[in-house]
């Protein structure tokens, strides 16, 4: 995700790099290696960026703004945590494209490697002398860990949509809504601000992981970072497959596929049978549904740049390819 996007936010996002370059810095060339490794691998940025939109709500002294930039560049430091310990659970050699940590070094590198980001991430959540900040911090963390618990366990099983929503809630909705919520408790936003940007971001973090499980179908593999299908490979049902087996006329045709024992060819013809019974129009419908929520709700907020921001996000939530 290009800064120019952001341009609201720009000096501030050029801020959050920095303060991840110099907090991952460590006398220790291993470590030093590693962090180097995973800030190469750094990704769209999405929730450091909601964090900095969510505080132009707030007030905007020198004190706020630097809690804010502060708060960003940890909330990107557990969401690289997650995404390092995700790739050792489901055993992954490739993250946006390039190895992932565990495959370039080891498991127990990997382990280490996040519990190191978790840890300066809550120094710095500990800097801005906030304790309700450090409490939803850890509040996102715990919701994230047992949303992947309840995951792990159900490997292989066919989720009911409810229990889809549920998940992608603990996955992506509760952190990108925790991300608007810090950006509020950062800059001393109003109690009904943060409310309005928490739900803007849930809906929003809703939205993004439905986009992200189309993708998973429909993208490039190259731009998107891994093989098509890549979810159902680890035993996770996302959404398209969920509705196709719901609908009564595809059930058998995308059962057998599932049973391929060549999985090359079994992904191919998911995806066309995806298609044929309206299973990712389905799914595309549920993102924009969201996407609509999202806009209705940050509708209440001040008019301004920063608004037009957060619309301008929610629009990049559907358009996106990767």
């Amino acid at each position: 995700m290009g800064l120019a996007l952001f341009s609201t936010i720009e000096p501030q996002m050029r801020e959050v790099s920095q303060i991840l370059v110099d907090t991952l810095k460590s006398d220790n060339p291993l470590v030093a290696l590693v962090a180097d490794f995973v800030l190469a691998a750094s990704g769209k940025q999405l929730r450091p960026a909601l964090v900095l939109l969510a505080s132009q709500f707030g007030e905007q002294t020198a004190q706020t703004r630097q809690n804010t930039v502060w708060v960003a560049a940890a909330a990107e430091m557990i969401h690289m945590a997650t995404l390092i310990h995700d790739d050792i659970i489901d055993e992954a050699t490739i993250r946006r494209g390039q190895q992932a940590v565990r495959s370039r070094f080891s498991d127990p590198v990997a382990v280490l490697a996040g519990d190191y980001l978790f840890a300066q991430a809550f120094r710095l959540f500990a800097r801005t002398g906030q304790p309700e900040i450090i409490a939803l911090a850890a509040k996102v963390v715990e919701v994230m860990c047992v949303g992947e618990i309840a995951q792990h366990l159900d490997q292989g099983r066919v989720a009911t949509e409810a229990e889809y929503w549920q998940r992608i809630e603990a996955k992506t909705g509760f952190f990108l809504e925790a991300s608007c919520r810090l950006g509020g408790l950062a800059s001393q936003a109003a109690d009904g601000v943060r409310d309005v940007l928490g739900r803007f971001g849930h809906h929003i973090g809703l939205a993004f992981q439905v986009v992200d499980d189309l993708l998973d179908w429909l993208a490039d593999p190259q731009k998107l970072g891994k093989a098509v299908g890549g979810d159902l490979a680890e035993g996770t049902y996302t959404l398209p497959i969920i509705y196709a087996l719901q609908t009564e006329s595809y059930r058998a045709r995308v059962e057998g596929h599932l049973r391929s024992p060549d999985p090359a060819l079994g992904m191919q013809g998911l995806r066309a049978l995806l298609a044929e019974s309206g299973a990712l129009d389905y799914s595309r419908r549920q993102a924009e549904h969201h996407v609509r929520e999202a806009l209705s709700v940050v509708a209440s907020l001040p008019s301004g740049q920063a608004r037009d921001s957060l619309r301008n996000l929610a629009d990049f939530v559907l358009a996106r390819e990767y």
